[in-house]
């Protein structure tokens, strides 16, 4: 019984402890800096850069994603490829580069006793990339790889056709990945120019850390490795956040053994007073999908409810299946018992207790709590992150019905498989 009550009360203040130390921001040199302390053996670092699939055109698909992978493994002016890969091998040292929708990021990870090394190797592949021209045809290779795959896969396809229907004719329906043909044609010098002209812009850029490490400390560091970034004009990009309205279907031919489905609807920003509200509605549709389509009626064995956060956000309802029209069907059935209130006070009290154990399950991890200040920060705020908990505790029973009936308006059917079996579906 004592042991029992041990584990209670220190699980209590472990939650009350990361509750209390709250991200900090400041300025060096005119670069914006987001700092966490915590207590934690490793220590993750995150250079942020804004903007996404809004700073390159469709042509140029890929080439943000590949200029900071190949900044982050193509060695820098102060390390050779080799020199870089062995010294990150061995101070176990993992630093990579990538971009999404909304924003890149070079982002380094390693236990705290060496964060001077990482830190070192870091930085030097911030502000000094080398773009070595045999390491870039590897990184080139590797990223055409991952294209191909992400094609293959039938979840990742879905989700590239819903963001190409939901934002048809907009830069935002660009996929980050690129396609093989944009990707291929990118040379060292071509992926070296963007990086260094469009990307490395102090206005363009922030820095989350999260570990152990003293503001003063942090300071000291960037002061002496970033001095030289130089800070350029820049305008964010306008979103044109449109309400999706009335229904339509797509529909992709693909010879598999199960069929793909997905409804999109709209969904709040992440900064927005309904956003807390709209998530426990769409939790409670994807744990009743889940039930009914799963548990209930076997027809699938991983249903449910998302929101896809950024900055022109949607939710989807998915579902993958043998058997199409007893899918949709009973989809539309869960989708209408959510609309008319069919779940108690009970249920939304579990929904904010899954919250509160999910976020501080996901500040045990250095990287989550940089990954997850850094998106809330393009998105709106880093603040966002630290106030999230009292937030999805303010909400009630009338404020998710208020959303529900505010937002899921519209709706685009994806679907992916057998083309007749999936309209005759729909019908």
């Amino acid at each position: 019984m004592k042991r029992i009550i041990f584990f209670i009360v220190f699980a209590l203040l472990y939650q009350y402890s990361n509750a209390q130390t709250k991200a900090i921001s400041f300025d060096v040199n005119g670069l914006k800096v987001i700092l966490k302390p915590t207590e934690k053996e490793t220590v993750s670092i995150s250079m942020f850069f804004r903007g996404g699939v809004m700073n390159y055109t469709a042509e140029q698909a890929g080439i943000e994603n590949l200029a900071l992978a190949a900044a982050a493994t193509c060695g820098t002016k102060n390390y050779s490829v080799v020199d870089y890969q062995e010294l990150a091998d061995e101070y176990g040292i993992a630093i990579s580069g990538s971009s999404t929708t909304d924003y890149g990021t070079i982002t380094m990870n390693c236990i705290s006793k060496y964060l001077d090394q990482g830190w070192k190797l870091f930085s030097d592949a911030v502000v000094n990339p080398a773009f070595d021209k045999n390491e870039f045809q590897t990184t080139k290779e590797r990223m055409i790889s991952a294209i191909y795959h992400s094609q293959s896969d039938p979840e990742t396809r879905v989700e590239q056709m819903s963001m190409e229907s939901m934002f048809k004719d907009s830069p935002y329906s660009i996929n980050p990945l690129g396609n093989s043909k944009t990707v291929g044609a990118f040379t060292a010098e071509m992926v070296s120019n963007y990086y260094h002209n469009e990307l490395l812009n102090k206005n363009k850029m922030f820095l989350v850390v999260a570990g152990k490490i003293t503001k003063e400390a942090l300071e000291q560091k960037i002061q002496a490795s970033f001095k030289e970034l130089k800070s350029k004009a820049y305008t964010p990009p306008v979103y044109d956040r449109k309400m999706l309205t009335g229904e339509r279907l797509v529909v992709e031919r693909r010879d598999i053994a199960t069929n793909y489905m997905s409804c999109i609807m709209n969904a709040p920003t992440m900064n927005s007073p309904d956003y807390h509200a709209f998530v426990l509605i769409i939790n409670a549709l994807s744990g009743s999908m889940n039930y009914e389509l799963r548990t209930r009626l076997g027809l699938s064995y991983a249903p449910g409810a998302t929101i896809k956060v950024q900055q022109i956000p949607y939710s989807s309802m998915y579902v993958s299946t043998t058997q199409p029209k007893k899918a949709f069907q009973a989809m539309v059935t869960v989708y209408n018992n959510i609309k008319e209130g069919k779940y108690s006070q009970r249920y939304l009290d579990a929904l904010k207790k899954d919250h509160r154990d999910g976020y501080y399950r996901h500040q045990e991890s250095a990287s989550s709590i940089v990954e997850d200040l850094g998106e809330a920060e393009v998105l709106g705020s880093y603040t966002l992150v630290d106030d999230m908990v009292p937030n999805f505790n303010k909400v009630t029973l009338a404020d998710m019905k208020d959303s529900f009936t505010k937002y899921l308006k519209g709706a685009i059917w994806v679907y992916l498989g057998d083309e007749q079996v999936g309209k005759a579906a729909f019908q």
